[in-house]
C-alpha cells in the first residue's frame, strides 16, 4: 500500500479512529473494517467530493456493520475538522443514518459500535418501506438480487427520496472485459466465506445500469471507482429528478 499523501493523512486517521469502534466486537469486525476503510477507494471519494451534505437523512442499504456510518462519525469530531485538508468538501455533520442488512450479526456488532449515532436494523430492502431521505447509499449489493428485485429496490429508493436527493450506487460494470471477471472472483469468494458456495450474480453492463436509473427517474453521473484495485467497479451518482 502506498503511503498516504499529507492530504490524505486526516482521513486515514478517521479510519484507523473508526475500525477501533469495532473492537469490542471482536478481531474480525475490527479487521474488517479497518480493512475496507483503508482498501476501498469509494469511502476516500464520497468524502473529498462532499457528495453527503450537512443534515443529510441518509439511508444505507446493505450497510453490513456499518462501517460508513463509524466513518463519519470519526470524521466530524474535533479532532479530524482541525486538520481536514482544505482540498477536500468539509465533512458533513448534522446527518442522520439508518442502515439495514439481511446479516443479524454484522448489524449487531455495528450497532454494538455505533450506539446511539447511527441505527442499524435487520431488514430487506426488497419488501419494506424506506424512510425520507437525502442521501440513498447501495454499495456492491444489487447483483446479488435478481433483475426484478433490483428494479423494485431502486423504486422504492427513488420513492424515498426528496425531489434533488442522490442516490450513490457502485456497480460492476459487465463490459469491462477481464477486470469484471476478476470482481466476480472477489465477490464469489466474499459469498463462499459467508457460506453461500456457488452463488449466481445478476449482473449488467454499465450503460444498462444507466438507461434503468434514468427510466426510474434519476440523471445519472458515472465515476470509476477502483483506484487501487483490479476490479471494475463504478460509482452512479444519480439525482432524483422531480416530477415533469
Amino acid at each position: 500500500m502506498t503511503e498516504p499523501t499529507r492530504d490524505e493523512a486526516p482521513f486515514r486517521a478517521a479510519v484507523e479512529r473508526a475500525a477501533q469502534r469495532f473492537r469490542p466486537a471482536g478481531r474480525t469486525p475490527y479487521h474488517f473494517a479497518r480493512g475496507k476503510l483503508r482498501g476501498d477507494p469509494v469511502f476516500a471519494a464520497m468524502l473529498r467530493q462532499g457528495l453527503i451534505p450537512a443534515d443529510a437523512r441518509i439511508v444505507d442499504i446493505g450497510c453490513g456493520q456499518g462501517v460508513l456510518a463509524a466513518l463519519l462519525a470519526e470524521c466530524e469530531q474535533p479532532q479530524a475538522l482541525a486538520a481536514w485538508p482544505a482540498s477536500w468538501a468539509p465533512p458533513p455533520r448534522g446527518w442522520t443514518l439508518t442502515g439495514f442488512d439481511l446479516r443479524r450479526d454484522a448489524v449487531a456488532a455495528g450497532q454494538r459500535a455505533l450506539g446511539e449515532r447511527a441505527l442499524l436494523q435487520v431488514g430487506d430492502a426488497r419488501a419494506m418501506a424506506l424512510p425520507a431521505c437525502d442521501v440513498a447509499v447501495i454499495l456492491d449489493v444489487l447483483h446479488y438480487i435478481d433483475f426484478e428485485a433490483q428494479e423494485q429496490v431502486l423504486q422504492r429508493v427513488a420513492a424515498a427520496l426528496v425531489e434533488g436527493g442522490t442516490l450513490l450506487l457502485r456497480v460492476g460494470d459487465a463490459a469491462s472485459g477481464w477486470r469484471f471477471r476478476v470482481t466476480l472472483i472477489g465477490d464469489w469468494l466474499i459469498t463462499l466465506v459467508r457460506g453461500t458456495p456457488w452463488p449466481r450474480f445478476w449482473t449488467r453492463p454499465l450503460a444498462q445500469w444507466i438507461a434503468l436509473l434514468e427510466r426510474l427517474g434519476f440523471s445519472v453521473q458515472a465515476q470509476p471507482m477502483s483506484e487501487g484495485t483490479p476490479f471494475a467497479n463504478v460509482l452512479l451518482k444519480a439525482r432524483r429528478l422531480g416530477a415533469s
